[in-house]
């Protein structure tokens, strides 16, 4: 991992939580709320201006942060002019939420970018299964699959995971792109033996040799997934496997024959305790009787800005999901960190190339979102809590009281990211060893 993308990823959660705080500024301002100090990072000012209005804007040492000063925000009897709490408290609580707000419209503006771009995936049939007693029902070569009983394939929800709910005695519509046309498929899933298959071709174009008898001659990709298709047992597989070499290089010079794709063990190992490699297996059972390969799509850039929501939501859900699970046992907690977790992780995901690097940034924009507005004291939706409380008993909370739960409460939450932090990468370098 290089400094520069861990310096990326420093830049990445500064723009998040610049974007955040420039909410409650707008919504402020709009409001005529006095704000004392606009801020990015914190510790000592690098730079700084004060506006007429004796507003500060700084920019400060310690990147990793930033905030909003509103006049009197977490005082009592404060009725200077524009102060916070002088204000209405609907008008609070739509500057409180605005932070969110504008994390979640950033995600939306940055999904539509990472569509754009990375469109999604869908799958293609590579090859179709007959056997003597079962063959794929509707399928063609190339069908490129767009939906499954009316529910179309998504950057947000797979093919994969459409064509795996289909129920094994139930009759499916699966519709597909068949040379520009599309058409439904009416199917079902069949007991189909084992059979191993390639994922990907081009691993294998121009790489395949065979030994017959001491003459090596070149086989085709065709012909060895076909050769596939018969095997239905690891043994048989190892053997076949064995009488391929690496090149023509290495067939016409090594004394024994070497395997193109690594060791026996180590290919079998992979394909089933992985589900992929160079060759992939299918076990014995109910399924639709296809292989295939991924096949990647593009939106129009308005398809674009409609997928977006949706993708949104999606990654809400997730994130939602995943947070649950800390209670449920379904998330461990290894796998919860801090900010220094959180910039480690996006410097190595961002090295991945540019798809990954615009998928984190909706992601890191809903998980913000979502976070800040979570009920925990000192956070935006802890502060909305009590202005709602506020409104219904039309008495506020008294500050004191307010801003001693807010203090406390930001103690515990930067505890608790120390120890999610000093957790995670004492398990990781435990893993290790």
């Amino acid at each position: 991992m290089t400094i520069l993308y861990i310096l990326l990823a420093i830049v990445v959660l500064l723009v998040l939580i610049t974007v955040h705080e420039f909410g409650h500024y707008i919504a402020g301002k709009i409001f005529g709320f006095k704000i004392n100090e606009f801020s990015i990072g914190f510790g000592p000012a690098i730079y700084k201006k004060t506006k007429k209005d004796g507003e500060l804007f700084a920019i400060r040492a310690l990147p990793l942060g930033g905030y909003c000063a509103f006049e009197g925000e977490d005082e009592d009897g404060n009725d200077k002019p524009g102060s916070f709490n002088s204000q209405p408290a609907w008008k609070r609580l739509i500057v409180l939420l605005s932070g969110v707000t504008f994390n979640f419209l950033f995600g939306i503006l940055t999904a539509v970018i990472y569509l754009i771009v990375a469109g999604y995936s869908t799958v293609q049939v590579s090859s179709i299964i007959k056997t003597e007693t079962t063959s794929c029902r509707g399928f063609q070569k190339g069908d490129i699959i767009l939906a499954v009983d009316g529910k179309t394939v998504e950057a947000y929800r797979s093919a994969t995971s459409l064509l795996s709910a289909i129920e094994q005695d139930k009759e499916a519509i699966i519709t597909v792109n068949r040379d520009g046309k599309i058409i439904d498929i009416v199917t079902q899933k069949q007991d189909f033996p084992a059979f191993y298959f390639i994922p990907n071709r081009n691993d294998f174009e121009g790489k395949l040799f065979e030994n017959n008898d001491g003459a090596v001659s070149e086989i085709s990709v065709e012909k060895f997934e076909e050769k596939l298709m018969t095997i239905q047992d690891k043994e048989s597989l190892g053997a076949y496997l064995k009488n391929l070499y690496k090149s023509q290089e290495d067939a016409e010079t090594a004394s024994e024959n070497l395997s193109y794709f690594a060791q026996i063990d180590d290919l079998t190992t992979a394909s089933e305790e992985l589900g992929y490699t160079k060759i992939n297996l299918v076990k014995a059972g109910y399924s639709l009787g296809i292989t295939q390969v991924y096949s990647e799509q593009k939106y129009s850039f308005f398809e674009c800005v409609g997928k977006a929501w949706p993708f949104c939501f999606y990654l809400c859900s997730t994130i939602l999901s995943a947070l649950g699970g800390l209670f449920t046992g379904a998330t461990a907690l290894k796998e919860m960190g801090g900010t220094i977790t959180a910039v480690s992780q996006i410097a190595e995901i961002s090295q991945m190339g540019i798809d990954y690097f615009l998928l984190l940034l909706p992601l890191l924009a809903m998980n913000l979102a979502l976070f800040n507005v979570l009920p925990i004291p000192s956070l935006d939706g802890a502060r909305s809590l009590f202005v709602i409380i506020e409104m219904i008993f039309k008495k506020p909370v008294p500050r004191k009281i307010e801003g001693w739960i807010h203090t406390i409460g930001l103690f515990a939450l930067l505890g608790l990211v120390v120890f999610f932090d000093i957790y995670h990468f004492a398990v990781s370098a435990r893993l290790l060893l």
